[in-house]
């Protein structure tokens, strides 16, 4: 592929999909473990790598069994294969880069995964006597999955950001063009940094094609007039 003009890095987890897949999941196996976590996590009391490794130590390969089952009630977002199309369409590459499970994720994106540049994610290994163990290539010290570093690996032209959370937000600081939903607004708000919000995947589409990123449809291109097409008389002509 030529070097695209830009590439997509978007997040899984309540972005792809309508809600955090990831939160509702462990919710529903590990909610005494995943409530004060996640309250640590969101105060900045941890980093995300601690978190996710004492996750890991709590739940067992049953558990990740069950979150798999689980994740088949859940669906892309409304939009979002469409926004596929439009991609594709431009030659723009689309990276899925989440920071939960590689196959939590693949459960939902498994019928769409060729559409993908890559899926990067999570690993996990289970050990029966000893639970599970989350691991990536993608590793820094704060970070389980350091997003920052997919865009390094995976980055053509500009870099085009779309996220919703915590997880989100160090790629959003070194992205060339960021969309963020809450709460990941509030914290690029706090920091200064520039982001378009979005509701829906038609929000992106909209800000890529005013900026020249996507070409512009059928509605928004002026069309000419047929060549042989008599000339229009207005009322005082002539």
């Amino acid at each position: 592929m030529a070097n695209p003009i830009a590439t997509i890095f978007c997040d899984f987890d309540g972005t792809i999909t309508p809600e955090d897949t990831f939160d509702a999941v462990v919710m529903a196996v590990a909610p005494q473990v995943w409530i004060p976590l996640k309250r640590q996590l969101f105060c900045f009391e941890i980093t995300l790598r601690q978190g996710m490794e004492l996750l890991a130590t709590a739940l067992t390969p049953d558990d990740l069994e069950q979150m798999v089952s689980h994740m088949g009630q859940f669906q892309p977002r409304p939009g979002f294969l469409p926004f596929l199309d439009e991609l594709e369409a431009a030659r723009m590459p689309f990276v899925l880069v989440s920071a939960g499970l590689t196959p939590l994720v693949e459960k939902v994106m498994a019928p769409h995964r060729h559409r993908l540049l890559q899926l990067v994610a999570a690993h996990v290994t289970s050990h029966p006597e000893e639970g599970l163990a989350f691991h990536s290539e993608f590793f820094s010290t704060d970070e389980l999955v350091a997003k920052q570093q997919v865009i390094s690996r995976y980055g053509g032209g500009l870099s085009v950001v779309i996220g919703d959370s915590i997880t989100d937000l160090g790629m959003a600081q070194v992205a060339d063009l960021v969309f963020a939903r809450e709460p990941l607004c509030h914290w690029l708000e706090q920091r200064k940094i520039a982001h378009h919000r979005w509701l829906d995947f038609d929000d992106v589409s909209a800000v890529l094609r005013a900026k020249g990123l996507l070409p512009a449809t059928d509605a928004e291109t002026p069309h000419a007039p047929p060549l042989d097409a008599k000339p229009r008389l207005i009322p005082g002509d002539g």
